[in-house]
């Protein structure tokens, strides 16, 4: 018997999955709620929602909002990189959310880099900026072409000119 009690947390979702693979197995539940008065049918959509909404945060992990996937071609600067020569590179913005990134690229790029991508919004051409910071890279492809996944945490402008004042002051007393 499933309990959907709203004080019942110890439901398996491995098992529920196997349990409605048996179409007669559902029927079996829907005929038994059939006859339930709106006051318990309404108790068992809110313990239903309350599990779902808990599977959903959990599928999130640390995050606290979704990502939307896009496809959006721009320009990567790497920070480091322009203490040297100003150099841009080719990203494509996979998924986005309203505090990070998730990008791909054939240049190198190193965990903790601060990064500016620069795109052009899809409906209006409108030209984006956005400061962020490396946070996961992940390498993938052959040794000939690498391609660097990287979820870039967006930042202030604070951080990068904290960034810059260090390499101005390193190497001084």
């Amino acid at each position: 018997m499933l309990d959907l009690s709203p004080g019942c947390e110890t439901t398996n979702f491995q098992s529920l999955e196997t349990f409605f693979q048996s179409p007669r197995m559902l029927q079996d539940i829907l005929s038994s709620i059939e006859g339930l008065p709106m006051e318990d049918l309404l108790r068992i959509k809110n313990h239903l929602n309350h599990l779902i909404a808990k599977e959903d945060k959990k599928s999130l992990g640390k995050r606290k909002y979704r990502r939307a996937k896009t496809r959006l071609s721009g320009s990567l600067e790497i920070e480091r990189e322009k203490e040297f020569y100003d150099q841009t590179h080719k990203v494509d913005i996979i998924e986005m959310s309203i505090n990070s990134l998730v990008l791909a690229s054939s240049t190198t790029i190193i965990e903790g880099d601060l990064l500016q991508v620069l795109f052009r919004h899809p409906t209006t051409g409108e030209k984006k900026i956005i400061d962020c910071q490396a946070e996961r890279v992940q390498e993938s492809g052959e040794a000939s072409a690498l391609v660097y996944q990287t979820v870039a945490k967006i930042v202030g402008k604070e951080t990068i000119q904290k960034y810059r004042d260090m390499l101005k002051k390193r190497g001084q007393f």
